[in-house]
Parts: structure tokens; C-alpha cells; sequence
């Protein structure tokens, strides 16, 4: 019985969330990955709202079937108490016609089994799409890792035609991934590019400091540094994914979606 009323929950939750998105229509960022996504996502909320755009982003755990619906809805959850969840149901239909729903979503999703991207992905398309990392962390649920990776192929293909993906260089899966999707593709990473690649951005930690490390970021174009208060690869890593999608953002608020 408990099993069926959760099935049953999941796809009140799914659908209510699809007629919101449909009506208020965001423009969601999907960041997925092994590791650095909370970060990853943190940076890019910074980003944004630097450049004065209002956006929000998933709580930790609410990146799966019921979780991330709840966090589209700005609902909380009711866990494994069946008497907090008739005032979420109630106040998940509300959200039809009372939402407050800011223009960009930017969405962790969670892959820890087999399918669970295929159903993130009935749920949102993304306009962005992120892939920070993919490692053996979660290989425990999937028989290899050519098994892992083909739930972030789904995730590359649900990626709306006039979107971009962008993905993390130093992963050789990642760039092997890229050579199977038609959106415009960037990447990130710390290590020197391969020759005629475009669209990379570079990250070198230049110096460290008291408080974190002073990068040094380039692209095709420029090269600007950065003060990151914080220490570790990571941060940079979830740096260079900020400032892509804060250009990209801003490009697509001007009206303009050409190709970068």
C-alpha cells in the first residue's frame, strides 16, 4: 500500500509540475555530474544574481522523483509522515495558479540508479545543460560504466535544440559523450585543450591566498582573473561553469541565441 501511494504522489507531483512549467515557462539550467554539484549550482546562483538575475535552485536532496517536482514547486516535503503531506498536495495545486516561480530554475539531478534520468528528463528539458564530472561513485547500481554514462546521454539529448551543453574537458567519457549531441557544446577544464578545439574555457590556479586562490580564467577571446574564496580544484571547476552560464544567460536575454 505504501508503495502504490508513493507511485501515486510521484505522478500528482510530476504532472502539476509539467502544466507550472508549461505556464510559467523558466529557463531552467540542469546540472548533473558524479561529484561538485552542489557547488557547481551555488556558483552559477552567484553568477546570476551578480549580473542581477533572479534565480533559485534545488535544496541538496531534492534533485530526484519526488524531490525535485517539491523543489519546482517551492514545497517542502513530507517525508514519511503521511499526515504532512495533504497540505503539500493541497498547496502543490495552488501552485497552478499562485506561484511565484522566478525566470530561471537552476536544477541539480540526481542519478543513482537505472532510469532515473529518463524520469528526471520527462519532468524538465533543460535550455542548459551541465555535466560536472562522471566517476565510479555511483557505479555500485549499474552493472559498468558505459551503463552510468548512458544515463547522461539521456540527459544530452533532452537538452532543447537551441540549448547548449556544457562539459567538464579533463573527463575523456565527457568528450567522447560530446561527439553524440547536436547542441552547441562547451567546455571547461584546467588543462591545455587539444588543438582546433573551440568553445573551451581555461582555469589555472595562479596563486594561492589566505582566503582561497586567485585563478586565472580564458577563453577564446579574453583572459580575466578571479579571487575564489575558496581552496580546491572544485571551486574552480564550478567557477568556469558560472561565467559560461552567466555569458550564455545573458545572451539569451538579449533576444540573441546564436551560437557562441
Amino acid at each position: 500500500m505504501k508503495t502504490l501511494l508513493k507511485q501515486i504522489l510521484k505522478y500528482y507531483l510530476k504532472y502539476i509540475t509539467k502544466l507550472v512549467l508549461a505556464i510559467y515557462r523558466p529557463l531552467i539550467i540542469g546540472v548533473s555530474g558524479s561529484i561538485n554539484v552542489i557547488f557547481t549550482k551555488e556558483e552559477i546562483k552567484r553568477q546570476l544574481e551578480a549580473a542581477g538575475l533572479a534565480a533559485r535552485f534545488n535544496p541538496k536532496n531534492f534533485n530526484t522523483e519526488i524531490g525535485l517536482p517539491l523543489a519546482i514547486l517551492n514545497l517542502p516535503s513530507g517525508y514519511n509522515s503521511y499526515k504532512n503531506w495533504p497540505p503539500i498536495i493541497w498547496r502543490a495545486f495552488k501552485s497552478i495558479f499562485y506561484l511565484k516561480l522566478p525566470k530561471i530554475l537552476v536544477l541539480g539531478l540526481g542519478v543513482s540508479d537505472p532510469g532515473d534520468m529518463k524520469y528526471l528528463m520527462s519532468l524538465v528539458k533543460p535550455d542548459i545543460g551541465v555535466i560536472t564530472d562522471i566517476t565510479q561513485r555511483y557505479i555500485e547500481s549499474f552493472d559498468d560504466m558505459d551503463k552510468l554514462v548512458g544515463e547522461y546521454e539521456i540527459f544530452t539529448k533532452a537538452i532543447k535544440k537551441n540549448g547548449y551543453l556544457i562539459l567538464n574537458y579533463d573527463n575523456p567519457r565527457l568528450r567522447q559523450l560530446a561527439q553524440t549531441v547536436n547542441q552547441a557544446t562547451i567546455f571547461f577544464g584546467l588543462g591545455k585543450a587539444g588543438s582546433g578545439l573551440k568553445n573551451y574555457w581555461r582555469g589555472e590556479i595562479i596563486e594561492k591566498t589566505t582566503t582561497g586562490q586567485i585563478i586565472r580564467v580564458t577563453d577564446e577571446r579574453q583572459a580575466a582573473s578571479y579571487q575564489v574564496n575558496r581552496f580546491g580544484q572544485h571551486h574552480v571547476y564550478a567557477r568556469l561553469t558560472g561565467l559560461i552560464v552567466k555569458k550564455i544567460v545573458l545572451n539569451f536575454k538579449t533576444g540573441s541565441r546564436q551560437r557562441l
